[in-house]
């Protein structure tokens, strides 16, 4: 069965090779069957694959009736919400360019993406979003209408820019009537070599970069997927990445067009788990950060739970842990402990697993950056067979971890049809069919990353003699100390973000200094209930971070994690900041990254004191508020010696 669907879906991949192609299928195949269900008061709303087909073809051709024109270019930006997906569909169909904007974006980050792709339309959610439309209008003479779909709000606002996305439904109805057939023709004559999205990548370096896809690269990156990760219109998947982030076409929104997979939006982005347990997914899709969320979620309710339940899980857990060491070792379990795992399933791991919405969960995958070993290792203690991606928007999907060969120091084997190769320097090259065109008006750039054929990712990668990929850092991330010694930032990252108190931390080091040290992030939740049972009086986030007794709880962790590093490349000083990273103020990406240069310059001060044998340092940060409004905030910063 599961040999017949992946013939399937690489048929599917040859014979309809643009999106639209593909949705026009699923609505002559599967005219009936539920395509896509939205959560909205608490009640779930489903949609047809007829109904979805129909949304598009009149929205696309509202878009003409509006002066959209062959590869014009639709920015949207919004909640994970079936207008989002229907105008990127609809934009393609008629010849054009689909591109994201993350929904958190500052009126400047949303100028910068909707004047850099030239964009002559934007498709918005609600009153929020279409207020930043507004306020930077005058900066946008190309833009020609700002369509939104939920009119909470807007029902005052009469600028001529604005149109709702149910007006523009009705105009492409009238305008069929004037034009009949000229959707189907418009769908028939799209190539796979058409492109299809400009996904701005996550600007760790400088300014988001516009890596050009097109259908074909979409297409055989999904099909690439899942092939390895089988499903079938039986299958729900959970619309829960950023629709504007690439992970979301590749993991989710593709592989649902070309399975029949249903496609479900939470409620909220507050509700995800929640809604996620009514689904009952058979597979899960989340990011490092969403995995170790999760993680922190159990630490958090077990430290508040019974005593009982308590004991359980210490005595339950590492029954789990020594079942997940042989899986991944290869062996099998004895009587006895298989014996007690069914003990712990039943009574510790399955109720867990309820909770998180996990229950009917057949594999979850995690992606976009290493996962923390020892979250990897948690999921898969309470039976969540958990496998790593790998995979960039400018290379695709490169590898993934297979069905019995799950290593959680690796990231899997190369995908099929997939070649990749190291350089000298040790950074990983990749060919294959899923790679991006190039970056949108940057020809130098691309000459960069693109050469005879391959891609160049970036990443500094070791192959190891099984032949699974292991990913170390990105290659100019990758550190070395005066002595020599070199180590990777990311790995003692994400082995710190494990704790249940440290919500980010940032590892520096360099050919200048001496020993490593970190700029940790307390998770303010967790340390103020902390210091509640512990009698610790405090005011606000900064009061509590700069603690002694705090100090001296993260430290506990910076041992266990230098426990796991070599001599020379543990954390020998620490500051605990005064606030937390925070992409509105450019200091991460909107998916989370560190955005290290400008991190290293901004935090300066704090950097030398701990170099130089300073003991505390006042820090004048600027803030930006959400409003646009900036501030500072002074503060005195200690400097700790583990």
């Amino acid at each position: 069965m599961i040999q017949e669907n992946r013939k399937q879906t690489m048929k599917a991949a040859e014979t309809w090779d643009t999106l639209p192609k593909l949705i026009k299928r699923n609505s002559g195949q599967w005219s009936r069957r539920t395509a896509m269900c939205m959560k909205n008061f608490g009640i779930w709303r489903s949609y047809t694959w007829s109904e979805y087909y129909e949304k598009i073809k009149y929205f696309s051709l509202g878009l003409i009736g509006l002066g959209f024109e062959a590869e014009d270019v639709l920015c949207i930006i919004g909640d994970n919400e079936p207008e989002w997906f229907w105008g990127e569909f609809a934009a393609q169909a008629a010849g054009g360019i689909a591109t994201g904007i993350f929904v958190d974006s500052i009126p400047s980050e949303v100028k910068h993406i909707a004047s850099h792709s030239d964009a002559r339309f934007a498709l918005v959610n609600d009153q929020e979003q279409t207020d930043k439309f507004l306020s930077i209008k005058q900066e946008l003479p190309s833009l020609k209408k700002v369509i939104y779909w939920d009119h909470k709000g807007l029902k005052s606002y009469d600028d001529p820019l604005l149109t709702s996305f149910t007006e523009v439904l009705a105009l492409g109805r009238e305008y069929e009537k004037a034009h009949p057939g000229l959707f189907e023709q418009n769908v028939d004559n799209g190539k796979h070599d058409d492109a299809a999205f400009i996904y701005y990548t996550s600007g760790t370096t400088g300014l988001p970069k516009g890596a050009l896809l097109t259908h074909r690269a979409l297409i055989h990156t999904a099909t690439g997927f899942v092939t390895r990760y089988p499903l079938d219109g039986n299958d729900n998947l959970m619309s829960n990445f950023p629709a504007a982030w690439v992970g979301d076409s590749f993991f989710a929104t593709v592989p649902h067009l070309l399975t029949g997979a249903k496609l479900n939006f939470p409620e909220e982005p507050e509700t995800i788990a929640e809604d996620t347990r009514e689904v009952g997914p058979s597979f899960v899709i989340y990011g490092p950060r969403q995995w170790e969320g999760l993680v922190s979620e159990i630490q958090v309710k077990i430290i508040d739970a019974h005593p009982l339940k308590r004991l359980a899980y210490n005595l339950f857990l590492p029954v789990g842990h020594k079942i997940a060491d042989m899986s991944f070792a290869g062996k099998k379990p004895n009587l006895l402990l298989k014996s007690l795992h069914s003990v712990a399933y039943l009574l510790l791991f399955r109720p867990l697993k309820d909770r998180l919405g996990l229950s009917n969960v057949k594999f979850g995958v995690t992606g976009s950056s290493v996962l923390s070993l020892d979250t990897f290792r948690l999921i898969h203690a309470i039976g969540v067979e958990l496998r790593q991606n790998y995979a960039s928007t400018e290379a695709g999907f490169i590898s993934s971890h297979g069905k019995k060969d799950i290593r959680f120091e690796s990231v899997g084997r190369p995908a099929l049809g997939t070649e990749v190769r190291l350089t000298g320097k040790g950074e990983l090259l990749v060919r294959s069919d899923c790679m991006f065109t190039g970056y949108y008006k940057d020809p130098q750039k691309t000459a960069i990353a693109l050469k005879d054929g391959w891609c160049h990712t970036g990443d500094a990668v070791h192959i190891d003699e099984d032949g699974h990929l292991i990913f170390l850092d990105r290659l100019e991330h990758m550190r070395e100390l005066r002595s020599g010694t070199q180590y990777a930032p990311q790995y003692i990252e994400g082995r710190l973000r494990f704790s249940p108190y440290i919500k980010d931390a940032m590892v520096i080091g360099g050919q200048d200094k001496d020993f490593v040290s970190a700029i940790i992030n307390i998770d303010f939740t967790m340390v103020s209930k902390w210091a509640e049972r512990s009698h610790i009086p405090f005011t606000t986030f900064v009061d509590l971070s700069q603690k002694r007794e705090v100090a001296d709880l993260v430290q506990k962790d910076l041992s266990r994690v230098n426990s796991y590093l070599p001599e020379g490349a543990r954390v020998r000083k620490f500051v605990l900041l005064h606030k937390e990273f925070d992409p509105d103020e450019a200091e991460l990406t909107r998916t989370r990254k560190l955005r290290r240069d400008f991190m290293e310059e901004r935090y300066k001060d704090l950097i030398d004191a701990m170099y130089h044998d300073g003991r505390n340092v006042v820090v004048n940060a600027a803030v930006t508020y959400r409003d646009g409004r900036k501030g500072t905030v002074s503060t005195d910063i200690k400097v700790w010696s583990v």
